[in-house]
């Protein structure tokens, strides 16, 4: 019998760190909070952090906050053993090449980008969108991050068309936690690098190869990388405990929140709870936690959770 040749993946698998923004009470970065929390990653191990997704603001820079945060990004990042990755999140196409243009200057060469959000764009214009921005990059790779907010999902086939059609694509980022959805991602497209969250993490693995984001890796870096190696391992009820586990934390921190909020208000709070000088302002007109919140949530943790590495 005539074993089937491996599949070339695109992208390495990784476990990948997502670094959060921290803001002065003037609402500038602090440079000195952010060093520290990039270099708490990198000495945890990861060699694979982006900037600016959802959690991170992505989506509220000014072109002049943008080039700071990816200037010191990437004097922080940028590499022998490093693959930085920065997110571009905007309402055109123009200033998503722009901005990437600007992250280019700086060395970084790998992009997380998600589609234009304010009208959803059908499959000629997604085509449209990624032949685009990939192709006046050539030389870089690019994530797309497959969310919701922009008003359509893309499934395992499309994917596979922009794959073939587009060979920089080289991974995607999927929170969904339906099996099915998950399946189809791995079924169509095995050759791209499928991120998944710690919520889906394990039922991808199940599947195929899949990499892993995990939003608790700055509450809980050992456990996130013994989740990884489970993957990497095969090692089932491993994967599954530990996601239980995790799942289960976070409706424990935040059962006391009575609103919903956006990413980076749980990720900072994440941050906080192991390094209360973290900052966890939101730039507005977004809200984090309030003080009665942040102090609730650090009760919990202290009474149940601290002890998890």
């Amino acid at each position: 019998m005539i074993e089937a040749a491996p599949i070339a993946m695109r992208y390495p698998r990784c476990n990948l760190a997502a670094c959060m923004l921290p803001w002065t009470e003037n609402w500038e970065l602090d440079v000195a909070a952010f060093t520290e929390h990039v270099n708490t990653f990198l000495q945890a191990g990861y060699r694979n952090l982006y900037v600016m997704g959802t959690a991170g603001e992505g989506y509220a820079l000014s072109d002049r906050r943008f080039q700071q945060v990816i200037q010191t990004f990437a004097e922080l990042t940028v590499g022998e053993g490093l693959d930085p990755q920065v997110g571009v999140i905007a309402l055109s196409l123009e200033q998503i090449t722009e901005r990437i243009a600007c992250a280019y200057h700086y060395g970084i060469r790998m992009f997380q980008i998600s589609l234009p959000s304010w009208g959803p764009l059908d499959e000629s214009e997604t085509m449209l969108f990624f032949k685009s921005v990939c192709g006046a990059f050539p030389d870089c790779r690019f994530l797309h991050y497959n969310l919701p907010r922009v008003g359509r999902i893309i499934g395992g086939a499309e994917y596979r068309r922009l794959a073939d059609a587009v060979p920089n694509l080289v991974a995607t980022k999927n929170s969904s936690t339906d099996y099915a959805r998950t399946a189809d991602l791995l079924k169509h497209t095995p050759d791209l690098q499928h991120f998944l969250l710690e919520s889906n993490f394990a039922m991808g693995c199940s599947i195929g190869e899949c990499s892993l984001l995990c939003s608790q890796a700055g509450l809980f870096p050992k456990t996130t990388w013994q989740l990884f190696q489970a993957g990497l391992d095969d090692d089932l009820p491993e994967l599954f405990r530990i996601t239980a586990l995790l799942h289960g934390i976070t409706g424990r921190l935040f059962a006391h929140c009575q609103r919903r909020m956006i990413d980076g208000c749980y990720d900072k709070t994440f941050l906080w709870l192991r390094d209360p000088q973290f900052p966890t302002r939101m730039l507005p007109p977004y809200l984090g936690l309030s003080d009665e919140e942040l102090q609730t949530c650090r009760a919990v943790f202290d009474a149940e959770f601290r002890q998890i590495p």
